[in-house]
């Protein structure tokens, strides 16, 4: 079974006025979506987010620090990282601004180390945004396209306890898309999509210039749109062209997908062996979809000669993934013997595995279960006859 995940010509005008012409729309957009809103609901403020908090509810134990600090994960001491955290939780909680002198002093005046601490704040702690959002914003007025970034995901989403400005984080992202910064390229098409689906043309420029950039999740994100004919004619020989793109950088969604054209006739005769060296990429990548079809490639054949021992290995890595099919097929092979030893139980802690995750799988890896019980008590009885 495979799993499928999931141009206009490019514009003549010049690339800064196309920036603009893209923040205007957005922003016009947020500015609706806004105003639109009846909801009547409001933002947590910070003061609120963080109302009673210490610097130990946002910072993890001192061993984690220090651990952090081995990991070159930050250059900041403890006591620093201490100092930094309290500085910005007092100021939050007295409603005055942030003192930036001392916040800088308190990083020996590295402007990237408020981004990385930022960072690890607001990982180690669910009430760490606010905290983050002012280090990165510092950042950001310092020059710091890294620490600009986060702060416009941040407040473009109105993330954990910080105030939502959509407009604000796209007049951000425009500037930092300008300036060739490929993930922001990146959000700004996706952004897009989501909320101006008609204006397809600048999403695509957008994921080309990321993709140019070194972004080849970009190639993976214009391929599903011809193949999908997202707001476009759906054109898969673009597609294969896009994905191709994609895999050539490394990319294992990009190999997959080149793995089941080649698996299909969409673009010609199948070529089973073409689509199992693309899907052999993605596998060695650690996609779980592709290590299921490589397995059930060595199982059935297809594209590869038969070898039961690599069928049940690719099932393996897919299914300790958690990838329900790989569970009920490595199931099956312990059940029959096949490419491993014949093992009941083995065979029963899989299909249990697929059963917890739900679904119409988890109903077939029950009645499996129910199978097996069969077997197995037929074996019992069978071994009670024998007993002289």
């Amino acid at each position: 079974m495979l799993i499928c995940l999931f141009l206009k010509p490019p514009n003549k005008k010049k690339p800064n006025c196309i920036f603009q012409q893209m923040c205007d729309m957005l922003s016009k957009a947020a500015q609706e979506r806004k105003q639109g809103d009846s909801t009547g609901q409001q933002d947590i403020s910070p003061k609120q987010w963080l109302s009673k908090k210490t610097v130990q509810d946002l910072l993890p134990d001192q061993h984690q620090l220090e651990l952090l600090i081995q990991h070159k994960q930050t250059h900041l001491t403890i006591e620093k990282q201490q100092a930094l955290v309290k500085h910005v939780l007092d100021h939050i909680a007295n409603d005055t601004p942030v003192d930036t002198d001392q916040v800088l002093n308190l990083v020996d005046k590295d402007v990237s180390q408020l981004v990385s601490f930022g960072n690890i704040v607001l990982k180690m702690s669910q009430y760490g945004a606010p905290v983050a959002l002012e280090l990165y914003r510092i950042a950001m007025e310092k020059g710091d396209d890294r620490g600009a970034f986060s702060y416009a995901n941040m407040v473009y989403r109105g993330y954990r306890g910080t105030p939502k400005d959509e407009e604000r984080g796209v007049q951000i992202m425009s500037q930092l898309a300008q300036k060739g910064h490929p993930y922001a390229q990146m959000n700004l098409a996706a952004i897009i999509m989501r909320t101006q689906p008609s204006r397809v043309d600048a999403a695509i420029q957008l994921y080309e210039l990321a993709g140019r950039a070194g972004m080849d999740g970009a190639y993976t994100e214009l391929g599903r749109m011809y193949r999908h004919g997202f707001g476009i004619h759906q054109d898969h020989v673009k597609a294969v062209e896009y994905f191709k793109q994609g895999a050539q950088a490394g990319n294992p969604q990009c190999n997959f997908m080149l793995g089941v054209y080649h698996s299909s006739n969409l673009i010609g005769e199948p070529d089973q062996q073409k689509a199992f060296k693309y899907f052999q990429k993605a596998a060695v990548k650690g996609m779980p979809e592709a290590q299921y079809n490589v397995g059930l490639r060595f199982l059935r054949g297809h594209g590869v000669e038969i070898n039961h021992f690599n069928a049940a290995e690719f099932f393996r890595m897919a299914a300790l993934q958690g990838f329900q099919l790989a569970q009920i097929n490595l199931a099956g092979m312990y059940t029959e013997g096949r490419g491993v030893k014949k093992d009941l139980e083995e065979a029963r802690k899989w299909l249990e595995k697929a059963c917890a995750s739900g679904g119409k799988i988890g109903k077939d890896a029950q009645k499996r279960i129910e199978e097996l019980d069969q077997i197995e008590g037929k074996k019992k009885n069978n071994d009670r006859c024998n007993i002289m």
